[in-house]
């Protein structure tokens, strides 16, 4: 199968973009603690934006999950409710959306009954397209990442457009030098669609620190109580624990959702309910910090429909006593 050219493609999504909706430019950022879920009206497209950036510092243990991986997506949609959207183009529900804090459940889960409402086109029409933002790149500390722009495979009629993704197994050397302090903050820069229907505009989003955990289970294999420091965000942390044994996993990965209080003692009967195999020799606990940015490019995008999302990972094993 041939591609076409990508300038013949990029002027074929700002086409479809132009007939589908008028748009006037204007820009904006602005703080919200919370996430973007709005569902169009059926005789107006939906629109969807998020740019997210997930890091894993430079002295973690090396693991399976890259170092550094971030995603871009710019999506107009019409006749499809918004969990086959997010399907499509790859932008999953974020798990502080999904679970309410204190809950666990195997992280398939997580995924699945998405409780989005549906929006139809009252012609039956479907379109999904992924628009052209121009370049794409992200300032942390002192390196800059530019975002490499890929077609969307036609397998589907109604879905056309691009997307941006870069996965790297190491940081950039200048974006967190080990025995520095820690980046605070990183920059999105986005060109823009070189006209005024979808401006260029810049937005900067705060790095969470990573978790330090200290987890010491029971004896009896009955609890395990996590310990780490506290970030003052009072935003909750995000737990994956998963057995192994020896390099093999066992069972389900389990995740959850706690407060960022500090310290949690954890029921371990309840995740062997849930799935989670405590029978092996190690279980990896792997958490996550999350800060959220909402932004508008503008009325394409407005704060309702985009946001920028940094996540910080880190990993923990704990040896069965």
């Amino acid at each position: 199968m041939r591609w076409p050219s990508l300038a013949a493609h990029r002027r074929s999504c700002a086409a479809v973009a132009l007939a589908t909706v008028g748009l006037v430019a204007c820009s904006g950022v602005v703080d919200e603690p919370g996430a973007a879920n709005s569902v169009a009206e059926p005789s107006t497209p939906g629109r969807l934006a998020r740019i997210q950036v997930v890091l894993q510092p430079p002295d973690e243990a090396p693991g399976d999950e890259p170092a550094l991986e971030i995603t871009a997506r710019f999506v107009q949609y019409r006749g499809l409710d918004l969990a086959a959207v997010r399907a499509r183009v790859d932008l999953p529900p974020l798990v502080v959306d999904r679970l309410r804090v204190g809950q666990c459940v195997a992280s398939e889960q997580v995924w699945l009954g998405e409780d989005e409402p549906a929006a139809r086109d009252a012609g039956g029409s479907r379109e999904l397209v992924l628009l052209d933002a121009g370049n794409v790149a992200v300032q942390i500390g002192d390196a800059s990442i530019d975002l490499p722009l890929s077609l969307v495979p036609d397998l589907l009629p109604y879905m056309s457009g691009v997307a941006y993704d870069h996965v790297s197994e190491t940081l950039p050397a200048r974006a967190w030098p080990q025995g520095e302090p820690s980046p605070s903050a990183l920059q999105i820069t986005v060109e823009g669609a070189g006209d005024d229907e979808l401006p260029g505009f810049t937005v900067g989003a705060r790095i969470p620190e990573a978790v330090v955990l200290q987890a010491t289970p029971s004896p009896d294999r009955g609890s395990l109580l996590l310990e780490w420091r506290p970030d003052g965000r009072g935003q909750p942390v995000v737990f994956r624990l998963s057995s192994f044994i020896g390099s093999e996993p066992a069972g389900d990965e389990i995740t959850c959702l706690f407060s960022d209080a500090g310290s949690q003692r954890i029921d371990l009967d309840d995740l062997r309910a849930a799935g989670l195999d405590i029978s092996g020799d190690t279980l990896r606990i792997g958490t996550s910090r999350l800060a959220r940015r909402r932004f508008a490019a503008g009325e394409l995008f407005t704060r309702e429909h985009a946001e920028a999302v940094v996540e910080v990972r880190s990993a923990t094993f704990v040896s069965w006593p």
